[in-house]
């Protein structure tokens, strides 16, 4: 690397950091406002007062909305061109994504899972990296699609939130909208590689755009869903409304850079929805949804991941223990555990 592009680089890395605190603090000075008049024992009240039943129904969309993730990886492997068998790329998925939904920075957190996993049935890190960025471009997609329509739909929440005018807000849904149609349209019409800067990529086609929006969007509308279910039954919010504001949230917290999007993600939630709902009760609904659709993921994967390991090194054992004996296994069945 030449000296220029070393000063390039950190030039990019102290920007990347400047931006990040510029954000931590407008976020801590945002909190601050909104938690000013916070009764903390009224929270622990809504989260003792949750129904078995909105509990319940909120795990099941959380599994649910897993499965849908693994589709991720699903399609971009079909992108890719990569036969894996589909329980290594569920496992490899779902592990990835409970671990970078709560660390973060999912092109590191969520790669070094499925380099362990998918490297067992042959992927290179190249192409663990071309699955990692694939997945990235779904979200994004899935993300401005359900995000443009919520606002388009209920655009209340996002322009109170913002305090700018309706039209504004639902004219940058329809462009957002347009936009993705356009990329549709370019998908279509040109099937050559496209350059930008030193890195050449292959469009997938018109059908595999539409497939990833809808992944997206299906994973995204299931990951609201679980904290729709645990707030207040009588509260006047509709979901479309709803969902914009959860998608501006899961933007903001992405970019931030915190960990798990933990504060920033709440604050947009409270600021765009605590004049029609209690402080109190998004709290206590915030604190169930970060357990169960974040938390208890990563304590399966962790399980699961620790059981694979052992798995795998036992077979290891016996492989090299037969070896010593001069016994060989049976052609086909020297790999580890899908």
């Amino acid at each position: 690397m030449s000296e220029k592009d070393k000063a390039a680089s950190r030039r990019k890395k102290w920007l990347g950091i400047a931006t990040a605190l510029f954000m931590a603090i407008l976020l801590v000075v945002a909190l601050r406002h909104v938690l000013s008049e916070v009764e903390f024992e009224h929270v622990w009240a809504y989260l003792k007062a949750l129904p078995y039943t909105s509990l319940l129904k909120a795990v099941a969309i959380t599994a649910l909305g897993y499965w849908v993730l693994t589709l991720y990886d699903v399609s971009a492997l079909i992108y890719l061109k990569k036969k894996v068998p589909y329980r290594t790329t569920a496992f490899a998925a779902s592990c990835g994504y409970a671990f970078s939904n709560n660390i973060g920075w999912a092109v590191i957190s969520g790669a070094g899972v499925r380099l362990r996993t998918y490297g067992a049935v042959g992927l290179t890190p190249a192409d663990v990296a071309r699955v990692v960025v694939f997945s990235t471009t779904t979200f994004t997609l899935g993300v401005s699609f359900t995000g443009a329509v919520g606002v388009l739909v209920g655009p209340e929440p996002v322009a109170d939130m913002l305090n700018a005018p309706l039209w504004l807000v639902q004219g940058l849904a329809v462009l957002t909208l347009l936009i993705l149609l356009a990329v549709c349209i370019v998908t279509g019409v040109t099937r050559r590689p496209v350059r930008i800067w030193r890195w050449s990529i292959q469009l997938p086609s018109p059908l595999g755009v539409v497939s990833q929006i809808t992944i997206g969007s299906v994973e995204i509308m299931l990951a609201a869903g679980v904290l729709w279910s645990l707030m207040p039954v009588d509260h006047p919010i509709s979901f479309t409304a709803f969902l914009g504001i959860y998608c501006a949230a899961l933007v903001v917290a992405i970019f931030s850079h915190v960990p798990g999007g933990i504060g920033v993600f709440e604050t947009i939630i409270i600021l765009g929805l605590s004049d029609k709902v209690s402080t109190e009760a998004l709290l206590g609904a915030m604190l169930a949804y970060r357990f169960i659709y974040y938390i208890l993921p990563l304590l399966l994967a962790g399980i699961a991941i620790a059981i694979w390991e052992i798995r795998h090194h036992t077979g290891r054992i016996g492989r090299a223990a037969d070896r010593l004996r001069g016994h060989e296994p049976p052609a086909g069945k020297a790999g580890p555990p899908d």
